[in-house]
């Protein structure tokens, strides 16, 4: 007989004093929730957004036993331009020395972007989870890393997209093309940093850049900086750093830059 009828068979036969007695005997019984855990789909979810978050970033080029290096520089910023002298130490410290100072508050963060973003870091494995189940979007996978507010899309081993935003700034910087080096990792070469209002949402700024490199030892240093920037009251910005005549630092070369 099924349960469910022998149930009602049996709440007939006894009455209300039966289903009294009943609740009464449920209220005294021990129940015990379920153990919250992941399931496993979701524990092979987050394994699987940090090994993608890892492979990322270990496929982007860093500089290993950087020597340093220097190079002729020349800098144009809405048709002013300029020469000058880069120094990169081999802690990556930069010294930019132009013939028209007034630049270098434009250039040297620039440079010291592009050339710190190459600097050596062992990349210990960190946590990430899926955003969401959006496999297809152009960009990749958006994923999440714990207990940080900064989410990345990826796409294979490129970090397509970096989304930071706090109570104080929102921006994101879209890779949209990249570099391959001759170990096969990467480098930027097309990328695009949207500023939004942090409260409203609305675009502040949009700044579009260029990246190039030349091989120099089993080094690759960039070469080329274009950027257009874009404002919310139809400002606009072009500005492009050119660095020539690399040359590795050797020691007694360090000394003499300091």
């Amino acid at each position: 007989m099924p349960f469910r009828q022998k149930i009602t068979r049996e709440l007939k036969q006894w009455g209300l004093a039966g289903l009294i007695v009943l609740l009464a005997l449920s209220a005294t019984m021990e129940w015990t929730p379920a153990r919250e855990q992941e399931s496993t789909d979701s524990q092979q979810e987050k394994a699987a957004a940090t090994k993608m978050y890892q492979k990322v970033r270990e496929a982007r080029a860093t500089w290993r036993d950087f020597p340093g290096f220097t190079a002729d520089v020349t800098v144009c910023y809405n048709g002013k331009c300029t020469t000058g002298k880069l120094v990169a130490d081999n802690q990556f410290k930069i010294k930019l020395t132009l013939q028209d100072e007034s630049l270098s508050e434009w250039s040297l963060p620039k440079l010291q972007s592009v050339i710190g973003h190459r600097k050596y870091h062992q990349q210990k494995p960190i946590p990430a989870t899926f955003a969401d189940q959006e496999v297809d979007h152009p960009l990749g996978r958006l994923v999440n890393i714990d207990g940080k507010n900064v989410s990345f899309r990826l796409q294979g081993d490129v970090m397509t997209e970096v989304h930071r935003r706090s109570d104080k700034s929102w921006f994101t910087i879209s890779t949209l093309d990249v570099l391959r080096t001759k170990e096969n990792e990467t480098l930027p070469q097309v990328t695009s940093v949207t500023y939004r209002n942090p409260q409203t949402g609305e675009i502040l700024s949009n700044r579009s850049n260029t990246f190039a490199f030349t091989r120099v030892g089993k080094f690759d240093l960039p070469t080329t900086m274009l950027t257009v920037e874009c404002g919310e009251k139809f400002d606009r910005n072009v500005g492009s750093i050119k660095l020539t005549n690399h040359r590795l630092l050797t020691d007694s070369a360090l000394s003499q830059t300091n």
